[in-house]
């Protein structure tokens, strides 16, 4: 795996590779200190900074803007009725276009 290109790893693989490197890391510092620190506290010391969430995904400063819209539910309703009409009428349509 470690020869792998992150890449083509698999969510399964990264997340081994994950609980992999922070067993190695939590055994180093065992080592090399004579308490013992939990793996809650290391996970507890890592910040990610609400910045870098946001310029990671440009989406994430839209996140919630329709929570407080009393009619996003309707509209949503809307689209689900829109495409439940729209496969009925493909499933029509494939159907008399198979039976020929």
């Amino acid at each position: 795996m470690l020869n792998q290109s992150i890449a083509g790893m698999t969510l399964q693989d990264l997340e081994s590779l994950i609980n992999r490197l922070v067993d190695e890391k939590i055994n180093q510092i065992y080592l090399d200190q004579d308490h013992k620190i939990e793996q809650t506290e290391i996970v507890q010391n890592i910040h990610i900074l609400p910045e870098d969430i946001e310029n990671s995904n440009p989406f994430v400063q839209f996140d919630g803007i329709f929570k407080d819209d009393p009619l996003f539910d309707q509209f949503v309703e809307d689209m689900a009725a829109n495409r439940r009409e729209l496969d009925a009428e493909i499933a029509a349509y494939e159907s008399s276009y198979s039976g020929r």
